[in-house]
């Protein structure tokens, strides 16, 4: 064939007994498939007679087959035309490419072009059953439109199926695939086949115990990773695929994932779910808490100790690592004098030496004395009673307001009865009055909600201010390492004794307040208790009406 057209009656390449063709079949999902009590449901036995019929008629030898299952035709990378076009290029002994319709080729003006092109070079001609697509202008025109139509229907399916899924999140349905521990599942409901999410028996119990085995404290997620693949944790099998094993970035994402609470992402925004949760949301927390503290470093590794990656050398602030020497005796070096990053002269410290410093900073520089945490309450409590005072007349404002607005809607409920208030305008006013009882409700709750959830957080934490060395002095392990991580951003070591630390917050601001003038809203507070300054605020001047809560 000369430049690749075919004649009106298709003639032999010169050597060959025949003209060679092979068909190519695609379906867009597995469900076409399993259709049918047949292997391949409806589609493919159809399109395949269709294509033996087209052969017959050019009178070409069909001398292979090319099936996609459940592959799109948005991109070329599937796997049986990827072999299809490899075969015709290495051994360019193909007259034609038959398929039912040129949406069965591509989806997509560019990949139709390209592949187009490559078939015209290795010599074999695309040929469809239902579109005459030859190489007259006019089948060229219309092999054009075909593609362009095609990639139309593909992109507005892709937006169509979008607001679907959208719809459906907002109701609280899972766009797509449910998360591992859950079922996709068909439900009849008032004669209407509808697709939900159900627990999963036999994974859920697994995905359970892993979030309190991790919100424990004592596991890695390498460790957790192996836990869940000895307890038969796997993926559920796709595509045919038999079931894998559970991998650690799975473990990862699982336990960040907030559709375990209750809660459907889609977009990048989160709605109520209709699924049922698998766990509380105090654990939830937890979990997030101890993957907060361990990506600070406290990891394990292969010496085993609750100080590790919370000390650090007193002279250069360089961290304090943990050797073994000779098998039995665990010191702490400064890496940044073993690196030979600094000038430190601070020489290796007994593992032991360093815990009673630790212990003994508890109680001279960190515990609080009655004395001093009835200072920092009453000044906290003044500066309370401050901010109540100020936001007063604003939360009293909202509370009449939201009368008024019940006896306005009662009123509009009233007109649009008896018609004498038009329609459109009680529309209009009924979505006006909705929105500001929305608004001034969310303030008075969050206001009341604030106020009321102070106190007792302050209690908690000045008691634990109080007694911390007791509750360090009393841990185990695990207690110690928490309460280091919670206390702690670091704890610097001099000389075998506690030098100075870097406190978190809240336990920073408390610790320094008994020596602090009256806490005012522009008042600034350290991190560190050997420094001044920091750029942390106590508590900032209510907006509107809505104060805002401590550190």
């Amino acid at each position: 064939m000369t430049n690749l057209q075919i004649e009106q009656k298709p003639r032999p390449k010169e050597g060959a007994s025949r003209l060679r063709a092979v068909i190519y079949l695609r379906v867009s999902t597995a469900k076409q498939v399993g259709r049918d009590e047949g292997e391949e449901g409806y589609s493919l036995p159809a399109q395949r007679d269709a294509c033996l019929r087209k052969a017959e008629q050019l009178g070409a030898e069909v001398v292979d087959e090319y099936v996609d299952r459940g592959e799109s035709a948005k991109t070329a990378d599937r796997p049986e035309f990827q072999r299809m076009l490899t075969r015709i290029q290495s051994k360019r002994d193909i007259d034609y490419v038959i398929l039912d319709k040129v949406d069965r080729f591509a989806r997509n003006r560019r990949d139709d072009a390209n592949l187009m092109f490559e078939l015209k070079a290795a010599g074999a001609q695309l040929i469809s059953v239902k579109e005459n697509i030859d190489e007259t202008p006019s089948g060229q025109l219309l092999h054009a439109i075909m593609a362009g139509i095609a990639e139309f229907y593909s992109r507005n399916l892709g937006t169509e199926a979008l607001k679907g899924m959208t719809q459906k999140a907002k109701f609280g349905g899972t766009p797509g695939r449910a998360p591992l521990g859950y079922f996709n599942v068909g439900r009849r409901i008032e004669d209407r086949e509808v697709r939900v999410v159900e627990v999963d028996p036999e994974r859920a119990p697994l995905i359970q115990w892993a979030f309190e085995a991790y919100a424990s404290g004592e596991w890695t997620l390498s460790n957790l990773t192996e836990a869940l693949h000895a307890k038969g944790l796997r993926m559920p099998p796709r595509k045919g695929n038999a079931a894998t094993a559970i991998h650690r970035s799975r473990v990862n994402a699982l336990l960040c994932n907030r559709y375990y609470l209750g809660y459907v992402t889609f977009r990048g925004v989160e709605y109520e779910g209709r699924h049922q949760p698998l766990i509380p949301e105090s654990l939830f927390d937890a979990v997030q808490e101890v993957m907060r503290l361990h990506a600070t470093g406290e990891r394990r590794r292969t010496h085993e100790h609750y100080l590790k990656s919370t000390v650090y050398c007193g002279e250069c602030d360089s961290r304090l690592c943990l050797t073994n020497a000779k098998g039995r005796y665990l010191y702490f070096f400064c890496l940044g004098r073993r690196a030979r990053r600094t000038r430190c002269t601070q020489r290796y410290i007994a593992a032991s030496d360093v815990e009673d410093a630790v212990e003994r900073f508890y109680k001279t520089n960190v515990r609080v004395t009655d004395e001093q945490t009835a200072v920092i309450r009453k000044r906290f409590e003044t500066e309370l009673e401050r901010n109540r005072r100020l936001a007063g007349p604003e939360i009293a404002y909202a509370r009449r307001r939201l009368d008024e607005l019940e006896a306005e809607r009662r009123r509009l409920a009233q007109g649009t009865i008896d018609g004498s208030i038009p329609a459109d305008l009680a529309r209009e006013q009924h979505e006006r009055i909705r929105s500001e009882l929305e608004g001034a409700q969310r303030l008075v709750e969050v206001s009341d909600a604030v106020f009321s959830n102070i106190e007792r957080p302050l209690a908690l934490a000045l008691e634990v201010l109080a007694r911390c060395d007791k509750i360090y002095a009393m841990g185990n392990h695990r207690v110690r390492r928490l309460l280091n991580q919670a206390m702690f951003s670091r704890l610097r070591i001099l000389d075998g004794n506690g030098h100075d630390a870097d406190l978190r917050e809240p336990w920073a601001t408390l610790r320094r307040e008994d020596s602090r003038p009256p806490l005012r809203p522009e008042t600034v507070v350290t991190n560190r208790i050997r420094d001044a300054g920091s750029n942390k605020v106590l508590l900032a001047a209510p907006t509107g009406f809505e104060p805002v809560s401590p550190p």
